[in-house]
């Protein structure tokens, strides 16, 4: 017992230093899993050895994660995603199975089934560095996040039934019983459409009912024990243990608590997701990948390469510009959490040699290393295309230019939502000139029928700023909600106009350091600007004089960001 405790301890250790450093960088936690099962795995330091514990947590935490994956895939979202998910997702999937399948058979002689499984597990991208990267970008809802959005919960379909005939194969090991493993597939998604059909509203009913009559911990467990019993039911009967917790999820996202569900889930499936991954990384042969670097290196790059194109071409053939083709091709240039559990899942079935699938495994945990900076280089790389390919952009830029090329002196606002409006409404008032650029369309055209000065534009690209006059501008104003657009728009102006006075506006304080660092003297986060203002006129309301009450606030602010100028001298 001592022994384990002792294990377990370095391995959380390990995790945690190994998920904080990446943190820093900006990088998947995934690899800081991976490494610490490396490092002290059986085939590392040797500090950690294998146990059926560690398993079993790990194999809760992909039936966690196939349950959240369910959720995504309620009818609602399937039809409204549907045209995206199923001929983008169709395209890629098959382009790179196909591709890296046939190299597995042709070059490596792995027979059909087992190349095919190798080929599918690459063909997978990891959802989690794709949605965040599309979060902290502002770009859900663009063409190319759209996109890949699409394309990633058909992955999540594909791995399903990858991990289910994976399960089925163990019975049925040679080709002649191939049948049984065909019928038991059959079973599985027929159970998988019936259950999902029939239960689905006897389920929400259950859950309102829990819901309205216990405190919420009797509701979380409640979906817990689900889970679990979904999960172990469907192994019982032959099936893969995620099917029912991705059952369970699909009848869940149809009811009123898929919100509520996917927030208090979270914590306990990211970590047993942990959990698996350290096992992962402890079952990765060190000396399997060291003894033929070369092959673990060529691997990545095709993964890289094939990824690329495949996702590249099947998106400029649906109609998709270069730019957004391109931006979603390195987004989707890597393998993911789901192709190592494939890969791995495989290995422990004997589907696929030590000599094969460890270099497999090293090749694409590296491949989620490069993932995200990957990511970071699309929107450049996007950008590039535009400008010298894309003739609307220049277009665009020419329109800003006509716009701005009697201001100077002048101030740009880089967005006019609904604070932007009031802002250029301020300055019009105090007959100060102005350019507001804005990218949402119904933003813009709400503006422009309010009659203020706003063009079309993204601001966060050099040629617009340009174009706007930035370099002869007294002041821009960074009215953005996404604070990575904010920082990038902040360093363009002030590379192209080094004495320009930089104010920015936030949802919240979160990110008030980074704006600093890249040259904001003022922001003003809004949850400041609504909690101050509102303890303003309670202090007035309670008799203080308008001058104290703003000298208090005043002071408010300089205490709760002593490193920020927030409010001018």
């Amino acid at each position: 017992m001592e022994e384990q405790l002792a294990q377990t301890f370095l391995l959380i250790a390990a995790a945690f230093v190994a998920v904080a450093i990446l943190a820093r960088l900006r990088l998947s936690p995934v690899l800081g899993y991976l490494a610490a099962g490396l490092l002290l795995g059986p085939h590392g330091m040797g500090a950690v050895t294998d146990s059926e514990g560690t398993h079993f947590f790990g194999e809760l935490g992909i039936a966690l994660l196939m349950f959240v994956i369910g959720l995504e895939f309620s009818v609602p979202r399937l039809l409204s995603s549907g045209g995206a998910m199923i001929g983008l997702g169709f395209g890629t999937v098959a382009g790179a199975t196909l591709l890296a399948g046939a190299a597995s058979h042709f070059v490596v002689g792995l027979p059909l089934l087992p190349a095919a499984l190798l080929g599918g597990a690459i063909a997978m991208s990891s959802t989690a560095i794709i949605q965040k990267h599309l979060v902290d970008t502002d770009a859900v809802s663009s063409r190319h996040g759209v996109a890949a959005t699409g394309i990633v919960l058909f992955e999540d379909l594909v791995a399903l039934i990858l991990l289910s005939l994976i399960a089925a194969l163990p019975d049925a090991a040679n080709e002649v019983e191939m049948e049984k493993v065909l019928l038991r597939m059959g079973v599985s998604f027929v159970a998988l459409a019936g259950v999902a059909l029939l239960a689905r509203r006897t389920l929400g009913r259950l859950l309102g009912w829990v819901a309205r009559s216990g405190p919420d911990e009797t509701f979380l467990l409640a979906v817990l024990t689900l889970v679990v019993g979904a999960s172990l039911a469907a192994e019982e009967i032959g099936l893969s243990l995620p099917i029912g917790a991705f059952v369970v999820g699909m009848m869940v996202g149809e009811s009123d608590f898929r919100h509520q569900l996917e927030e208090e889930i979270r914590p306990f499936r990211d970590l047993l997701l942990g959990i698996f991954f350290v096992t992962i990384g402890m079952s990765v042969d060190w000396s399997q990948i060291l003894a033929q670097p070369a092959v673990t290196f060529l691997v990545l790059a095709a993964i890289l390469v094939v990824k690329f194109l495949v996702v590249f071409g099947v998106t400029r053939l649906s109609g998709l510009p270069a730019s957004s083709a391109v931006k979603t091709g390195l987004l989707l240039a890597h393998s993911g959490e789901l192709g190592l559990l494939i890969v791995g899942r495989s290995l422990d079935s004997a589907l696929l040699s030590p000599a094969i699938g460890q270099p497999v495994l090293g090749a694409i945990a590296a491949s989620m290393l490069v993932g995200p900076i990957l990511a970071q280089w699309s929107d450049r790389a996007g950008d590039l295309m535009v400008r010298s390919r894309d003739p609307r952009g220049a277009e665009i830029e020419t329109a800003v230019r006509t716009t701005s090329q009697e201001l100077k002196g002048h101030v740009v606002l880089a967005g006019c939502g609904p604070v932007g409006r009031l802002v250029a409404l301020t300055l019009e008032a105090s007959e100060i000139p102005y350019l507001a650029i804005e990218r949402n369309v119904e933003r813009l055209r709400r503006a422009q029928q309010e009659g203020h000065k706003a063009v079309f534009g993204d601001a966060s690209r050099a040629g617009i700023l340009k174009a706007a006059g930035v370099d002869r501008a007294a002041a821009i104003i960074v009215l953005v909600n996404n604070w990575h657009r904010s920082v990038r728009i902040i360093r363009e102006a002030k590379r192209l106009n080094p004495g320009i006075q930089v104010i920015a506006s936030l949802r919240d304080d979160a990110h008030l350091g980074e704006l600093a660092q890249a040259g904001a003297a003022h922001v003003f986060p809004e949850n400041y600007a609504a909690g101050l203002g509102l303890g303003a006129q309670a202090l007035m309301t309670l008799g203080m004089s308008a001058d104290d009450a703003t000298d208090r606030i005043r002071a408010m602010r300089a205490q709760l960001s002593p490193d920020l100028q927030i409010v001018p001298r």
